[in-house]
Order: structure tokens, then sequence, then C-alpha cells
């Protein structure tokens, strides 16, 4: 029992910080916390490596030692200035001095302590380049646009300048490395390429898994954004937009007359009194209960929409017109015998009237949307809560 346990835990981490935690709608202040935990990490990745080095007697003529120590120093410091930045945006993100000061702050230090990084490692070097890229992206997708260039377009003149004075010999390039000890080769000697993997790895791979965050909380909203578009906000059925669309494609599906589909609108009886005598609010809970009602009687495969105000409609997909028949009326009866209270005491009772229309005569999906109405308005002239098909009616009213 404890697996099951502990995999239905995991499904709810994953589900919290891939869907309902969407990073792109954190504040200001959340998203600079995140920057700065990055921030601290890289300085972590630096550090670790300089460590390991001084450990190496054997690395000591790869690289220049003195540059070593001043490198670590700065490292060390830069890791506890951005570590103290992220106690005020945990607790003083509703101050405005600090919500206007802390993200330039964040950001700006940030991009000063990887520039010097990366002259050190050399400006044009792999790990650089991801470093550069990666963060760039990350910041443009989770702050504003002229945020990250107002702090990265300085950065890159800085990293250019240091390329270009470096190819004229005025500055040397990766002052941090050795090269005379590296060798010709030096960009392929396994010491520089262990360095640019170590480096550029958890940069990498912590911005490819914000990517993914991102990336999928995006299409989840997208998705979401869609659902919002096809669907009543009220009821949380079809729109009538949809419903066109689904009548459409049901027609499409349905061209052979032996396979046809059925039309029901349905109207509420007398649905204004209960708008004008208890309030629109119990007139919308009447309209979300009937949606309920509707969806538990009908099939699988059918449709059902709100076609107006207190107008439903359901489609029904190979549905012959004695089948369409014995849903309505079931549809009907479920409607009639709803019980919606009012203030815990008063009982509302509610009707309505259906009309019915097929596809077996009639090919064309809106003259069998108009059948149906006539169908719906034959009912409200013969007294309401019943179930009229189109073709039963009498010819003067059809």
């Amino acid at each position: 029992m404890a697996l099951p346990g502990m995999l239905q835990m995991k499904k709810r981490l994953i589900k919290a910080i891939f869907e309902d935690n969407v990073v792109m709608n954190w504040t200001t202040m959340q998203k600079c916390t995140l920057i700065l935990f990055l921030a601290c990490g890289i300085h972590i990745t630096w550090i670790v490596w300089k460590v390991y080095i001084f450990l190496k007697p054997e690395l000591w003529p790869l690289i220049n030692r003195s540059l070593l120590k001043v490198s670590l120093g700065i490292d060390i410091l830069g890791f506890c200035l951005l570590a103290l930045l992220i106690y005020p945006t945990l607790y003083y993100r509703e101050h405005k001095w600090f919500e206007a000061v802390i993200p330039w702050l964040s950001v700006g230090l940030f991009t000063v302590t990887l520039c010097a990084g990366s002259y050190s490692i050399g400006t044009l070097s792999p790990a650089t380049m991801v470093g550069y890229v990666s963060i760039v992206g990350v910041g443009l997708i989770l702050f504003q646009r002229h945020f990250i260039y107002v702090v990265m377009i300085p950065a890159s003149i800085m990293l250019l300048g240091s390329t270009y004075l470096s190819m004229k010999h005025i500055i040397p390039y990766a002052p941090l490395f050795n090269f005379g000890h590296l060798g010709i080769d030096a960009f392929t000697h396994p010491f520089w390429v262990a360095s640019m993997i170590f480096f550029s790895a958890p940069i990498f791979l912590t911005c490819l898994l914000l990517f993914e965050i991102l990336l999928t909380q995006w299409r989840n909203r997208e998705e979401y954004i869609q659902r919002l578009s096809q669907i009543d906000p009220l009821t949380n059925i079809l729109n009538r937009r949809s419903i066109n669309r689904c009548l459409q494609e049901l027609h499409l599906q349905h061209l052979d007359p032996k396979s046809g589909y059925a039309i029901i609108l349905l109207d509420l009886d007398h649905f204004k009194q209960i708008n004008d005598h208890y309030g629109h609010h119990i007139g919308d809970e009447v309209l979300i209960e009937v949606a309920n009602c509707l969806s538990n009687h009908l099939r699988r495969q059918d449709y059902i929409g709100r076609f107006g105000g207190e107008e439903f409609i359901l489609l029904l997909p190979h549905t012959p017109l004695e089948q369409a028949k014995i849903i309505a009326e079931r549809c009907r009866l479920a409607i009639q015998k709803l019980n919606i209270l009012v203030d815990h005491q008063n009982e509302i009772r509610i009707s309505a009237s259906f009309g019915i229309a097929t596809s077996q005569y009639n090919c064309d999906p809106k003259e069998i949307l108009n059948q149906a109405d006539q169908a719906l308005y034959a009912v409200k002239a013969m007294g309401r809560n019943q179930v009229q098909c189109f073709f039963d009616l009498p010819p003067r009213l059809s």
C-alpha cells in the first residue's frame, strides 16, 4: 500500500510544479527569487570547480593560480551577496521600494558576475555561449523584454569588446587557463573539455527544466483558453458557436440517410417569472441545475449546449426518431422532478418544452434545426411541458 501512496504523492507533486504553480503568473519579486537561486547555483558550480583545482596539484600548471585565488574570493563574495538578496525577495515583496529596486539589483549583479566569469574562462567558450543563450532565453520569458534588454545589451557589448581586445592581444583570452601548458591543441585538451562540460551542463540542464515547465504550463493555459472559448461560462456546457460547429461535423459524418442524427431543442417554461420573482441569481442556479440534469440523462456520444437564454439544444448522433423521443421524454421527466430550494424553504418547480427533428428526410442541418424550432413552438402553443416531433405536427403547423 505504501508504493501506490508514494506514486500518488509524486503525481500530485509533478502536477503542482508543472500545471498548478504557473511560473509566468508569478510576481516580479518571485521571479527574482528564482533567478537568484539560479545565480547562487552557478556560483556554487564555480566554487566547487576551483576548490577541486586547489586540491589537485597536478592540475596547477594548467591554470593561472594567482587569478584562481582572486576569482575564488570573488565567487564566494558574489554568492554571499546573491544569497542575501533572496531574503528581501521573500519577506519584503510587498514593500514598493524593494519591489522597484531589487529586480534591477538582482539581475544586474547576476549579469556582472556572469560577465566576469565568462571573461575568465573565455568569452567565446562553449560554457559562455550556453550560459548566455540559456539565461537570456529564460529571462525574456520570465520578465518584460525592456527589463532584460537594458541589462543584456551592455553585457553583450562587454563580451564582444573583450573578444575584440583579446584578438588584438591587448588583454589575454581566458586568463584563468594557462594555454602555454595546454599546448597548441588547447581547445581539445581533456582538462579544457571537462571544464567546459562542468561549467555548462548545470546551466543547460536547469534552463532546460525551466523551459519544459514554462512550455508545459503555456500549453495547458492555451488548452484552457481554447476550452473556455467553446463552453458556456455559466452552465459549463457547449456554447452556441461550438454547437454549430458540432452540427456541421455531424452533418458531414452522417450524409447517409440510414445513419442519421436527431436535434432536440428545449426551452424552460415560464423562466422569466423565476427571474422576476426570485432574482437572476436564482435563475442562474436553475440553468446550472438543468444543464447538469440533462448531462446526466444523455449518452456519452451525445452533445449538449446552451442555445439561448433559457434554451438548450441536444445533438444525438446515430439516433432514429423513436429513440430521440424516448431520450427527450426521459429528460423532460428528469427536469420536472428537479427540486430547487430558495432560502432553504421555498421550492421551485420547473418544466421544459421539447421539439424534435431528425435528418431522416432532410440533409440540410439549418433546415433540421428550423424544424426542431417549429416543433418547440408548437409545444408552447399546445400547453408546454411536452415532447413534440416536427414530423408529427399537423400540416397547418409544420
